[in-house]
This record gives structure tokens, sequence and C-alpha cells, in this order.
């Protein structure tokens, strides 16, 4: 609701003012005083907001002078000032009518018209008014025509009065002005808020200047961004406050500038320029700024939603890394130290070792971690698609490029890290064209003419040892000493194999976990003494197939013969049974043992009766049986 202020000089006033808003059904507060007076009224009702005030003669044009709220003045008209002259010529010829600061207009006519001389006098305050009506009072017969002090004035000195009245129309017409220049008002303010509150809601900072280049707008964002408070700024000069903002130079060019980088202390900005124009008058001028590295973490989002990035993401951590060993844990402790770096690395492991486990460890466990992780199979790749993968390519780089191009796998990795896995595979020229990524970290697209920053880390791995990469050329030498910064040999499942019960019970599916644990636990002893070429993924592999055939397991089948069945390489790959370590065992008992074997066959119709008599499998019992003809050949 509007808050309107009425203040009187003198009572009467304030009961037609008041039977006039009833009339019209507006919401008025009422107050009685005089210049000074009404100023300390207006003073007491400051806790609330006032949108209009509202009083006639010197006491209106006193809360103008020294109040920024507005200020509707019940005017005394032509027809007052002419009823009142004409009431004073009843007492006396000579007649004074006092005016606050401003003359009034056509007096002469009207001394003609009413045949009287008529006296103006203006006033700045009561002291000087009470002087000059004092005055008169020595100089002889005068009436006073003025509002309440001039009349209070004259009685004290003697002299005649008429009180200037204002009439009942013109109330109307004062309050009804009043009404809408508050609601006016409001609309303002409420407009002039709403505003503030998107400048300072945005991320950008803005700042704008007048003309003379005092500051006017100066929002959160700009405070937060230069480190200076609002309340410091506003209605300085921006040159005393931000030298290097150049708004100085857009009001004298008019020019805009778009698109700048600019240095404020510790913090570079992407800025821009325009000047604010009237015509062709230049009435001020305008920056907006953002913070250099919120525009990179945009521009990062931006590529994200674009190209799908999302997709690039890291799973495993170095809790994913399952073993005991020793020389493992070393290897994890060496990883999660170069994690904390930007530089590359080269990580050396057989087939099968967790290179890319080591690579999307290393990565989240780095300052990259919420960034893409971008693994690239170089020797999957197909010799002719692998630049254009790679580096990406420009809209008609060559027949059935896409429309509008697309992204390479460095850009896609921007702000985070690119896994090259069997960088060996890379063909030579391609190989030139990684230096260059590496070492200016730009990247330039198949058909393209603009250079593309990208911030990435570059971990790449081998399965061949780093004296073989460079003895067999298979590397670039520039290349291989600006990936092999830092550098990791994973072990192999035999340097390992401390691990492999750890590993085996990792890879148990869930549901036959208790179903395969006891079989598992008569396996390890062949699983320690088996080399791995295929290393933990062949050892995953093996369990997998473990959990497929186990239902067809029988409750006292030998477990060679199970093994046989599941993975046959092992028994081929392993020339004797556990119990049979090495082949070290005293001549006599080897000779022993092949004696009942062969007492046990002769005595028995079947391969089958004579391993179950001997408690052994079919299959050991055949391996053993070719064991000694082997021998008895020999011998």
């Amino acid at each position: 609701m509007n808050r309107i202020v009425f203040i009187s000089p003198y009572r009467d006033l304030s009961i037609m003012a008041q039977s006039v808003v009833k009339e019209l059904g507006l919401s008025v507060e009422f107050y009685e005083g005089w210049l000074e007076q009404a100023g300390k009224i207006v003073e007491s009702l400051a806790t609330r907001p006032i949108d209009i005030l509202m009083s006639r003669g010197g006491t209106a044009n006193y809360l103008a002078e020294h109040f920024s709220t507005p200020v509707i003045r019940v005017n005394t008209g032509p027809y007052e000032i002419l009823e009142g002259l004409n009431e004073a010529r009843q007492h006396c010829r000579n007649i004074a009518i006092t005016a606050f600061n401003e003359p009034l207009v056509g007096l002469p006519l009207m001394e003609k018209v009413l045949n009287v001389s008529i006296t103006e006098i203006l006033f700045t305050n009561l002291k000087e008014l009470e002087y000059r009506i004092s005055s008169l009072s020595d100089s002889g017969e005068y009436c006073i025509v003025g509002g309440g002090p001039s009349v209070a004035y004259a009685k004290k000195y003697g002299l005649s009065n008429v009180f200037l009245r204002t009439n009942r129309a013109t109330l109307y017409s004062a309050f009804l002005d009043a009404d809408r220049l508050a609601s006016l008002r409001r609309e303002e303010t409420r407009k002039s808020r709403r505003l503030e509150a998107i400048l300072d809601a945005t991320y950008d900072g803005i700042i704008a200047v007048d003309a003379q280049g005092a500051i006017e707008i100066f929002n959160k964002a700009a405070e937060k961004t230069l480190n200076i408070p609002s309340s410091d700024v506003i209605g300085k000069n921006i040159v005393d406050i931000v030298p290097n903002s150049r708004l100085d130079r857009i009001l004298q060019t008019g020019q805009t500038e778009a698109g700048e980088l600019q240095d404020t202390g510790n913090i570079r900005i992407l800025t821009n320029r325009v000047p604010v124009k009237y015509g062709t008058k230049i009435v001020g001028a305008v920056a907006t700024f953002l913070e250099s590295s919120k525009v990179e973490q945009a521009e990062h989002k931006i590529r994200k939603e674009l190209t799908g990035q999302n997709q690039f993401k890291a799973k495993a951590t170095f809790s994913d890394i399952i073993g005991v060993s020793k020389v493992l844990g070393i290897k994890k402790k060496v990883a999660k130290n170069f994690a904390q770096s930007h530089l590359s690395i080269m990580l050396y492991g057989a087939s099968g070792t967790g290179k890319e486990l080591f690579a999307q460890s290393i990565h989240n466990a780095s300052e990259r971690t919420n960034n893409p992780f971008v693994p690239v199979n170089c020797g999957a790749l197909p010799p002719t698609l692998l630049e254009s993968e790679l580096f990406g390519y420009e809209e008609g780089a060559f027949t059935g490029a896409r429309r509008k191009g697309k992204y390479g796998l460095f850009e896609l990795a921007h702000g985070g890290t690119i896994f090259l896995d069997e960088i060996d595979a890379l063909p030579i020229e391609v190989q030139g064209r990684l230096l260059r990524v590496l070492q200016e970290r730009e990247v330039l697209r198949i058909g393209g003419e603009s250079i593309i920053p990208v911030n990435i880390r570059v971990i790449a791995s081998s399965n061949k040892s780093a004296e073989d990469l460079l003895s067999k050329n298979m590397i670039r030498e520039d290349l291989f000493y600006r990936l092999n910064v830092l550098w990791i040999e994973l072990p192999t499942l035999a340097d390992r194999c401390d691990d492999i019960q750890y590993l085996c019970e990792h890879f148990l599916p869930a549901d036959k976990k208790e179903q395969l644990r006891p079989i598992v636990s008569r396996l390890l002893p062949y699983f320690e003494r088996y080399s791995w070429p295929g290393n933990i993924r062949e050892l995953q592999n093996t369990i997998q197939r473990l959990a497929f055939f186990v239902d067809s397991f029988e409750q006292g089948l030998d477990i060679e013969d199970f093994l046989q069945l599941v993975a046959p390489t092992i028994i081929r790959a392993l020339a004797t049974s556990p119990e049979d370590d090495g082949l070290q065992i005293r001549p006599q008992v080897k000779n022993f043992e092949h004696e009942l074997i062969l007492k046990a066959v002769a005595e028995h119709k079947t391969l089958d009766k004579a391993a179950a008599h001997l408690g052994i499998g079919r299959s050991t019992l055949t391996r053993k049986l070719k064991i000694i003809r082997e021998s008895s050949q020999t011998n």
C-alpha cells in the first residue's frame, strides 16, 4: 500500500484535507507543523519508507529541499490569492503578501484590478519572515496576507491580517496526483530492486559508469572478483578504483571491446566493454567480466554436453587392485605418489598384469578425478582411422566426414587423463603428431585451421620393455623420452604368487562362492606352480570356467580330472603333480611307487578300478603310466 504523509501548516487545512481523502477512499497520514517543525516530524517517521510527502507553501518547499522523498505542493492558486487580496483591501489599501522563496505571478495586474498597493515579502526561514513583517509595522499601516506563520507574526506586531486559504478543489487534485505518483514510484522501486537482484544473481561481474566515469553499478560478482565492497566505490571515478578497466577509453572512443583478457592483481578475467548511447551521445559505459578459470570450467562443461563426455569415467581405484604381496604393495605406493603429479607416465607389463587398472587408479587418485578418463587401445584402431580418432576432423575434411566434424579423443580428454594402451602400435607418422600434442598441449584437427588448447595428463603403456621399444625402433626416441618421465614396471602373476589366493576369492561369483571355495582350495597348489602367461586375466578366465563346470563336479572326483576338464593348459604345463614336486624324491621311493602302479593295473580289469584302488584319479594314473613307460624305454 502507498504511504502518503500530509503535513498541514494549520488546523483548518488538515480538517478539509481529511474530508477530501475520505471522499477519494485513499489512505493518508496527517500531521501538523511548519517548516522546521515539519522536518522533525518527517525524521521521526523515517523508520518506514514514505512514498510521498504533501504540504503547502513554504513548508512544502522546506521539505523538498531537506528530504529526498518526492513532495506534492498543495499550491495556492490565482483564485485563492485574488480572494485573499480582496478581503485584505477591506482593512487597508497597503497589502503585503508573503511567499516562500519564489515570487508570485500576476501581482501588478491584481494591483490595478483591486486598486491597491501590494508588497511581496519573500522569505526562506521563519526568522527572516518575522523580521520583514516587524519592519512593516514600523513603516505604516499594512494588512498581511499569507499562511499560518505570517498571520501569527502579523498579530504579534499589531498588523491586520488575512489567512491565505487553500480551497477544496486544489486539495482534491493534489491528492489524486499524490496517489498516482506514489504508485509510479512504488513500481519504479519494484523494477529497480528486481534489476538489482538480477545484477547480483548473475555470475558475471558488472560495472557501469556515467559519462564522467563515476561508478553507478558495481554488482556482487564484481565485488567478489575484485575484492572491493560496492559501498566503497559507488560515485567514485572508475580510474581511481580499477585503473586498467579501460572504461574511460570506451567513453572517449565509443568503440566496443569484446573478449579481452585482462589482469587484475592475481586474477585474470575475460571482459567485454561497451559504450551506452542515447542517440549519438555517449552517456556511459558498461563492463562485464568473468574469471578466466570459470570460463574454462564452462567450456569444459559444454564440451562434455556436446560430446557425451560423461561416458569417459574411470571406475577403478587402488582398492580394486587385489593382493598382499610385497612387490605389489611397492608398485601401488609408487603409483599413488605419481598420481599427485601432472607428468606423463609409462606403464610396462605383460598382457593381463592390470595396466589399465593402474591407469584408472592413478587418475582417480589425482586432482583430475572428476574429469574424463579416455582409454585408447592404439593396437585396436585401424591405421586409416587413427589420426581422425585421436585428433578429430573438421566438416568436409575428407569424403564421408561427419557434418559439423568430430571431436578427437584428445579433445574429449580435456581436463582429464588420456590412456594410450599399446603405444608402440602407433605408426611413426602418428607418433610425430602425438609428440606435438605433448609438447604444446594443442590439437589441430584434420582439415582444421584453428589450434585447440587441451589440458590433459597422458598415461601410456606397453607390454614391451623400454629397451625393446628403443632398440627395435618401435617408438620414436623423442616421443619415448617425452612419455617416460615417470614409469612403473608391473609384476607378472608368477612374481606375486602370494596374491593368487586373494585374487581367486575376488573373482569367485557371489552365487557360487560357498560351492567353489573348497575346490579352489584344492586347486591352489596347482595354481601357485603354474606360470600364468596370461597373468591376472588368465586367472580370472580360469575361475569363470570353474564356476561354469562346478555343477558337474562330483563328490570324490579326482581334482586333477576336474582340472583337466576346466584348464588342460595348466595340466600340460605342469610336468608333475604337487606331490611329485620336482621329481627330487629318492629313486627307491620312486621305484616302489612304480611297482605299486603296475601291480594295481595288472590286478584290475580297467584303469578306473586301478585308479580307485590306488586312491588317485584316472587321468593321474594315465599320466604316471606314461612316465613309467617313457622311463623304461629310456633305460
